[in-house]
């Protein structure tokens, strides 16, 4: 599903004392069945701007359009439960929101609260609960009885349970150790494949934005500062530390040997295997340590 975001602006707190601009100017097309992913350091605009993606809170100027759906600032609209549907948010700490007696009932509420019958729903929620890694034992049991990253796990099932065309990511790993972070990353990086999802990431891992996404959107003081492909949002990495983010760990690696050692890379190298690929040429072009 394809989302387009027209000369977006949000105002908390309108014609108060108090009032404040969040994001302005906002124009960003995610077409469907695309990775992006939208950095920025706090405070940038990048929550207020997730929230918009459901209808969550509506524009206070433009518009943003859904597959068919249109948003439009000023315009009252009572059905929004189509758009909540398809665009399935996972905030951070997600695993906060359970709150039913038995995994299984946890994942069912979605659906059931869109109108999916009990038996529908629980067929929903046993084809998620192994998208997300985890077997039918634990169906019956309460979501509190288990790990941290199980029950983070069930979290999530309980949005993929509600078939969301759409999937929005809040810092999903927030709080995960490497190896769960991976895993997580690895999760939904496979859903993305397997369902044709259209993904949208919101992170300050700079790893997970250039690894994973197709394009990325950087934010800065409310607006798109920047958007492009990994290779292009990375090839100026003093641009983007003079933003105050930061860059992959195999960039400053290549920032480091070019200072130090004289390198000169052909491109920025955005994984291991692609910084050792460009070691090698560079040294065949007759650089030396």
């Amino acid at each position: 599903m394809r989302i387009e975001l027209r000369d977006v602006e949000y105002r908390y707190q309108v014609d108060t004392p108090f009032e404040r601009l969040a994001i302005h100017d906002i124009n960003i097309d995610i077409p469907s069945g695309s990775y992006l992913a939208i950095i920025g350091h706090t405070g940038s605009g990048k929550s207020t701007l997730l929230q918009h993606l459901n209808g969550l809170i509506r524009p206070t100027k433009g518009e943003i359009q859904v597959g068919e759906k249109v948003i439009v600032a000023g315009k009252k609209d009572k059905d929004l439960k189509s758009v909540r549907k398809k665009v399935g948010i996972v905030f951070q700490f997600p695993e906060h929101q359970l709150f039913e007696e038995t995994v299984e009932k946890d994942i069912c509420f979605g659906p059931m609260n869109f109108g999916v019958p009990e038996e529908k729903a629980k067929q929903l929620a046993n084809e998620a609960i192994k998208l997300v890694g985890l077997s039918e034992e634990v169906m019956q049991k309460s979501p509190f009885d288990l790990s941290g990253g199980q029950m983070r796990r069930v979290a999530i099932a309980g949005v993929l349970a509600m078939e969301p065309e759409v999937i929005v990511l809040d810092e999903p790993t927030a709080g995960l150790d490497p190896r769960g972070r991976k895993e997580i990353m690895d999760l939904f990086a496979n859903l993305h494949k397997e369902k044709g999802l259209t993904t949208i990431l919101v992170t300050h891992s700079m790893e997970d934005a250039a690894h994973y996404a197709d394009e990325i959107v950087i934010m800065h003081k409310g607006t798109v500062h920047k958007k492009g492909t990994p290779l292009d949002i990375f090839s100026q990495p003093e641009q983007l530390m003079e933003l105050g983010l930061d860059v992959p760990e195999t960039v400053r690696f290549q920032l480091m040997l070019q200072k130090e050692a004289g390198f000169r890379f052909d491109q920025p190298c955005l994984s291991i295997d692609s910084l050792v690929e460009g070691i090698v040429n560079v040294m065949k072009r007759g650089a030396t340590l």
